[in-house]
């Protein structure tokens, strides 16, 4: 899978002790059930093209350096093998 997107106020993303991310994405945006057009897969931190851009405050307050931050995902190569129960089933 190639990924491409950005994700704000990731869980812990900021945090030395994060090593991957779970990634939800569209994956077949086709799918007449709108719930089965989602996917989940796991990527690595250290994978090339992730990028945590910076720490971001909740409700004023700085969480840093292991609350929330906002990571890019800027053609992120991960193996099929990483995808979660399958594709579409980013739901369950």
């Amino acid at each position: 899978y190639v990924i491409n997107g950005r994700k704000w106020w990731s869980s812990g993303a900021n945090d030395p002790r994060c090593k991957v991310f779970i990634f939800m994405g569209k994956s077949d945006p086709d799918n007449a059930d709108r719930h089965k057009q989602q996917s989940m897969i796991i990527v690595p931190r250290d994978t090339k093209g992730v990028t945590i851009l910076r720490a971001l405050p909740v409700f004023g307050y700085d969480d840093a350096p292991h609350g929330h931050g906002e990571v890019l995902f800027e053609n992120v190569r991960v193996p099929a093998s990483n995808i979660l129960l399958g594709e579409g089933r980013g739901f369950e």
